[in-house]
């Protein structure tokens, strides 16, 4: 029985020993793994922070680049704008410039035949008048001749009844009635007399009338005949011009237009828009400063001339006016 249990109990022993070192093993391929695993950690959670770093630092750069890009683009939006304003302006500048000529090549004519039809309506008015008032210098003298015929007659009535008066008042009363009436007789004489001079004079004046009246008609006839001719050769041309200045009114903005119209109103050549010639304003020949030539030819806004006022452009824009309408346009 002894022998049995020592036996048995090394065998306990023998158990609790190989348990304990394969507990010991476990512990150690435990620790080891973890050894291994926190470096491998610590280098995965170095290698994201980096990685995120830069995924800022390009979603950064990125954002700075378009915030640059669109900059860029609306700046060069806006010079485009501000050169799409200045080429429509010096456009429209030239087109006016060529209607002008058009009418300065008709001359006085439209002015003189304006004056002509004024003045032919004038002396028609005046020998309208004329003739009324010979209608009522004929009325008066119609008017008086009745008057005579009527005081005539009653000198003779009253001349009758002077024969059967009966006492010498009755007799002085009729020769006052007749006296009176002798008077209106002469009176009525003597007003037809003066409505004929009158009436002469009138004429005169009607016939002199009428035949500058007859000569202003002729000279009516071939103003206006030249003035034909000369607006059938150019109205052609007037009306092009006409909508294309029409077409570049539509491109600038009412309160630019309004500008443009004002300088050209107050420029003794109509020139509202001018070119840099020779560092120059081509309007009023005033040297132009360098820094104003550059601002003018980077189109960032719509600069004026500090002397004369008027819209200055540069020779970009001249040569683009030249390229689109050179053929069509001076």
């Amino acid at each position: 029985m002894a022998v049995k249990k020592e036996k048995t109990e090394k065998t306990e022993e023998k158990v609790e020993k190989a348990e304990k070192t394969v507990k010991t093993k476990k512990t150690e391929k435990t620790e080891k793994t973890e050894q291994t695993e926190k470096p491998e950690k610590t280098k995965k959670t170095k290698k994201t922070e980096a990685t995120e770093e830069t995924e800022v630092k390009e979603e950064k750069t990125e954002k700075v680049e378009k915030t640059a890009t669109k900059h860029v683009e609306d700046q060069q939006t806006a010079e485009s704008i501000i050169e799409q304003k200045l080429l429509a302006l010096y456009t429209l500048q030239q087109v006016d410039s060529k209607i002008d000529k058009i009418r300065n090549y008709r001359g006085a004519l439209p002015y003189e035949v304006k004056d002509l039809e004024d003045e032919v309506e004038g002396l028609e008015t005046r020998i309208a008048n004329f003739k009324e008032d010979a209608k009522k210098i004929a009325s008066d003298i119609s008017n008086y001749k009745i008057k005579i015929k009527e005081s005539t007659d009653l000198v003779k009535k009253y001349e009758e009844q002077q024969n059967n008066v009966r006492n010498n008042r009755e007799y002085d009363s009729l020769s006052k009635e007749i006296e009176f009436q002798n008077l209106e007789i002469e009176l009525a004489e003597k007003r037809i007399r003066e409505c004929g001079v009158k009436n002469d004079d009138l004429s005169k004046k009607m016939q002199a009338a009428t035949d500058q009246l007859n000569i202003r008609k002729a000279d009516l006839e071939t103003k206006k005949a030249e003035l034909d001719n000369i607006v059938t050769e150019t109205e052609k041309e007037e009306n092009e011009l006409l909508k294309l200045s029409k077409e570049n009114q539509a491109l600038i903005e009412e309160r630019l237009l309004t500008a443009y119209e004002r300088i050209r109103k107050n420029a003794r050549n109509g020139l509202a828009v001018v070119k840099i010639d020779r560092d120059a304003c081509a309007g009023c020949f005033n040297k132009i400063p360098p820094q104003h030539q550059l601002d003018i030819s980077i189109y960032k806004k719509i600069i004026v001339c500090e002397y004369c006022g008027r819209i200055l452009v540069d020779d970009n824009i001249v040569r683009k006016y030249n390229q689109l309408h050179g053929s069509t346009v001076e």
